[in-house]
This record gives structure tokens, sequence and C-alpha cells, in this order.
């Protein structure tokens, strides 16, 4: 009789047991499952984005290119380049339309989401180097020039054997004349660490008004480009824009607001340095009576530029004297990229978000395109 009890006694505590252990379980079981499904459709919602995306001109095929620019004329939204027959070759004066606060427009982050069908989604874009390349000045006394280059992966590796190119642009006066002189500090390589050191002497070296450095890094068969040196801020002087053929200047809300000269444009482009345009008295921007200036020239879309140099005749913020200053456009290309941020956050911490990374060609120059996307 008491084995029976003992017996019953064992047999509740055991059903108990996986009663409890299934009212426990069993929801876990389904939280992670719906969890991981929850996952995957983002993750399948962020590849047919970022297809979309890389891989589509959109409509009009080049709405990138037109001048006025009205977001509202985009009816399809896509980056491709039309006039190329490769896969992720993107078209960059629709990449120049992601660039927040473009004084000649740019598509608003509500109306993206609208065109690529993301409504309830949250989304933010960045295009970058393929690899990050940053300078310390050791001596900045032109006309002695010596900098340290450091290239390392994204993640912070060092990148061993990269090849460094560097070439030097600068202005010198002499009297009441002023020449503009380009020159070319030779190729380095990185070290174990990752670093090399680039040492140059200007000559002619007096006069010295502005010097504006490139450095064109090449790893295996990928390049990147990055600006240095721009003593007065590109945005004080004027906002630099590349549409098409056209190359348009608008006046920024800075001061001093005295005139600016367009002395001469250079272009940067299949990784040669050109001369394009000597200017006039009449090419200058002026508040109120002159605030654009646009010039247009042939085949300059085909050349692809991954930069323009400017050498204006303008009042120095500093100490406000006139000299030539040397800025370089469009932003934020100087920098190596292409877009910094475009696009939201998530609005709680813990949102699940989906990265996705890709490879793409603009200018010619290879960048790292990452989509994030997550369900708001």
């Amino acid at each position: 009789m008491a084995g029976d009890v003992y017996g019953y006694i064992v047999g509740l505590v055991i059903t108990g047991m996986i009663f409890i252990s299934a009212v426990i379980v069993v929801p876990n079981l389904s939280y992670v499952n719906l969890l991981y499904v929850d996952q995957q459709q983002l993750r399948n919602m962020a590849l047919e984005t970022m297809k979309a995306m890389l891989l589509e001109t959109g409509y009009p095929a080049n709405w990138g290119s037109k001048d006025p620019f009205n977001q509202d004329g985009v009816t399809k939204f896509g980056l491709a380049y039309a006039e190329s027959s490769s896969s992720y070759v993107l078209d960059p004066d629709k990449v120049q339309r992601l660039v927040v606060d473009n004084p000649i427009g740019y598509v608003e982050y509500d109306k993206m989401r609208e065109l690529l069908g993301l409504e309830g989604y949250g989304f933010s874009i960045c295009i970058l180097p393929p690899f990050n390349v940053t300078m310390e000045e050791l001596d900045f006394e032109p006309p002695d020039l010596e900098f340290e280059v450091e290239v390392s992966h994204n993640d912070g590796r060092a990148i061993p054997n990269a090849m460094v190119d560097t070439i030097i642009i600068y202005s010198t006066q002499e009297g009441g004349d002023w020449t503009l002189h380009v020159t070319i500090a030779g190729t380095a390589f990185t070290d174990c660490l990752g670093i090399c050191e680039i040492n140059k002497t200007l000559n002619p070296s007096e006069g010295i008004s502005d010097v504006i450095v490139i450095f064109e890094v090449s790893v295996a068969d990928l390049a990147t480009i990055f600006v240095t040196y721009q003593k007065t801020p590109p945005n004080d002087i004027a906002n630099i824009n590349l549409v098409g053929n056209s190359m348009i200047l608008t006046m920024p809300d800075a001061t001093p607001r005295g005139a600016r000269w367009v002395d001469n444009v250079l272009m940067y482009a299949e990784e040669e340095l050109t001369f394009l345009y000597n200017g006039t008295s009449d090419d200058k921007l002026n508040y109120g009576s002159k605030d654009l200036w646009s010039k247009t020239f042939n085949d300059l879309k085909y050349h692809n530029p991954a930069l323009l140099i400017f050498n204006f005749f303008a009042v120095d913020p500093g100490p406000h004297a006139r000299r030539e200053i040397l800025i370089a456009g469009p932003y934020p290309n100087w920098m190596g990229s292409r877009v910094i941020q475009y696009g939201g956050a998530p609005e709680h911490a813990g949102t699940t978000v989906v990265n996705l990374h890709r490879t793409v060609i603009i200018s010619e120059m290879t960048y790292i395109v990452e989509l994030t996307l997550w369900k708001e």
C-alpha cells in the first residue's frame, strides 16, 4: 500500500516537472524560432533593397544628372550607371544626390524610402573607401613637407607594402603675379606596421601662398585617394559640385563675404592630374549678385573625374587678406568617401538590424557600400 502511494507521488512530481518544463521551454523555443524568421525576413528585405539600389538605373535613367534637380521627378530609385555594361558600376551624379544638404539638390530620406518601398523600415547608407588612410603632419612649414601616412584595413589591421603616390599642388606669389605649381613627391611603400613617410622640399620655395596634397594609395588592384592640408575649410570658400559635363559652384553661408575669383581648375581622373581651365575676371562668385558659377566642358562626364581642384583668389577667413586658396571637391570625395552617412538610426537600443556590404566602382575607383536596415 505504501509502495503504491509512493509511486503515485513520484508520478505526480514527474508529471509536474514535465508540465513546468513545457510551460517554460516551449514558449522560449517559439520565441527563438520567431526571432530567426524575423531576422531572415529582414535580411531578405535588405538583399532586395541593395540589389535595387546598386543594379538598377532608376527612372529616368539619368535622373542624377538633371539640372535643376527636383526629387519629385525621380519615379524609380537606382544608382547604377546607365552607360556601363558592367554590374555594380554606380553613376557619380546619382551618388552625389545622396549628400545631405547638397546645395544643388538631393533625394530626401523619406522620398527614397518611398521609392524603395521601405515604409515601416529604417535604413542608412555609407559609401566608404576599401581601406583606411590616415595622415599625420610631421613637419609642415613650406617649403619643407614631411608626412606620415598609415594604411589599414577597415577593422584596423595594418596593411604592409601599400603603394602611396603623392601629388603636391601649390601656389606662389612674386610681386603681383601668382603661379600654380604641380610636383610629384614620388612613390613610397608602407612597412610592416602599415606606415610610410613622405618627404618633399618645394621648389620654388619663396612666396608660397597655399598647398594641397593628394595621396593615392593602392593595395593590390584597389586604390583610394585622400586629400590633405586644405588650410582653409572648403565650405568657407565655395560649394563644389559636378553634374554631367558641368562644374557648379555655389556660395556658402560663411564670412568674410568678399568676392571669390576662379583662377584655375584641375581635374584628377584615371590617376592623372589635368589642367582644365584658367579663369578670367568674369569667373567669380559674389554674394547677392553672382552666387552661382557654372562651366560646361565637353566629355567631362566621360572622363569621370574623382576630384576637382579649384584655385581661388579669395579673402582668407583667418587674417582676412586676399591670397590664392586651393580647394578640393566635391564633398566628401576628397575625404576618401563618397557618402559619409545617409539615412536614419534605430530609435531603440537593441533593435534588430541587418548590415550588408558590397564592392562597387565609382569614377574608376573601388568603394564599399554599407547598407544597414531595421524594422521600425
